[in-house]
């Protein structure tokens, strides 16, 4: 079977397939090639065809993306191999490294489980097993001497169970293979990989607003939401403040505007909006333009998270039910999808001032 005709049984588009190989190739930037590279840790943009949604198994589009990443390695089913084994090694059923995966069978899958539980059964020790036994040794006295229970050491010397010892799968001509495949889905459809390469061009250009000129944090380094993936590490560290002079000069008039319509007052008080509503009031709404919004306002709540906290994107910003309305203390406000996003307990600092902006700004570009 091909490559090709695989992807096709699973019925990708070739938009689909592109950004199946793609991801390899990024992925391979991202990550060393002996680790696990695991969908749940890493939210990127790119990836957002990938589902970790079943326990056992990572999905591409609703498929088993197990067989397409095989598939990409010229590596199919087969009478003789028909099962799916991952490596011992592997610490995560949401992996997308093609060298944690390998067609197998059963005896495989025992044998791999058991290196994962680590308890001391591995290709050298089934050797020395077998070998002992065939000197005359028997499974009773082995079972014995090594200190693992007698069915196991019966089965092994057997050759009933760990029959066939997986092969070692870091070799460079996988990875050779692998990004052969993703040159020949390239070459096979030109206008998909064309429009891929421009998507991801332009999200990799797109910048936070925390982003700095003179820094390479906060750009292009977006999650399946729209969230800035540096700001969230921030967050989950606890970062509150309300400084003006953390945003470059672009957007300094701005972040202070937008302060400037806000009531700020002691840090366990509620932070009253004093700018626009609408919809009788019953919605607050501030300008401020978003590389992931069409629209160029947002609720006040919302901009007060990303001007004190970071930039999250599309996720949705909740304040504590006690609250006023429009309430925009950052210490109030919350992420309830992300539960990793502690609320802080107070806010750092509060700079509304900048004394001469001008003077300070061109005092940093002549520095850079």
């Amino acid at each position: 079977m091909l490559k090709g005709s695989v992807f096709l049984y699973e019925n990708l588009t070739p938009y689909d397939q592109i950004t199946f190989a793609k991801a390899f190739q990024i992925a391979l930037q991202l990550w060393d090639k002996d680790e696990c590279w695991c969908m749940k840790e890493k939210n990127h943009n790119v990836f957002k065809g990938f589902n970790t949604s079943k326990p056992n198994r990572l999905l591409y589009k609703k498929r088993d993306a197990r067989i397409l990443m095989l598939a990409m390695t010229n590596r199919f089913y087969s009478e003789e191999k028909p099962i799916i084994v991952r490596s011992g090694k592997c610490k995560s059923q949401h992996c997308l490294n093609p060298s944690h995966y390998y067609w197998g069978t059963r005896k495989d899958v025992a044998q791999e489980n058991t290196n994962r539980k680590d308890n001391g059964i591995n290709k050298e020790l089934i050797t020395e097993l077998r070998t002992k036994n065939k000197e005359g040794i028997n499974s009773l006295k082995l079972s014995k001497i090594y200190k693992i229970p007698y069915h196991i050491v019966r089965r092994i010397c057997n050759n009933e169970t760990y029959n066939s010892i997986a092969q070692e799968l870091q070799s460079d001509s996988l990875w050779e293979t692998t990004l052969a495949v993703c040159e020949s889905l390239t070459t096979t459809y030109p206008l998909e990989a064309k429009k891929f390469n421009l998507t991801y061009h332009v999200t990799n250009e797109l910048e936070c607003p925390w982003h700095r000129q003179s820094e390479s944090k906060h750009k292009g380094n977006f999650g399946l939401m729209g969230e800035c993936l540096d700001c969230l590490e921030e967050i989950k560290n606890g970062r509150c403040t309300v400084d003006v002079r953390n945003f470059d000069f672009q957007w300094y008039w701005q972040v202070k505007r937008f302060w400037d319509q806000v009531d700020i007052g002691d840090s366990d008080l509620c932070w009253k909006w004093r700018g626009a509503t609408r919809k009788n009031n019953t919605e607050s709404t501030a300008y401020f333009p978003s590389p992931f919004h069409a629209a160029k306002t947002q609720s006040a709540s919302r901009i007060a998270f990303w001007l004190s906290r970071g930039y999250t994107g599309k996720y949705r910003i909740f304040s504590k039910s006690s609250c006023e309305s429009f309430c925009c203390n950052p210490t109030h406000l919350t992420i309830k999808e992300l539960k990793d996003c502690p609320t802080p307990n107070e806010i750092e600092r509060i700079r509304l001032a900048h004394g001469n902006i001008f003077q300070h700004y061109k005092e940093k570009e002549d520095s850079c």
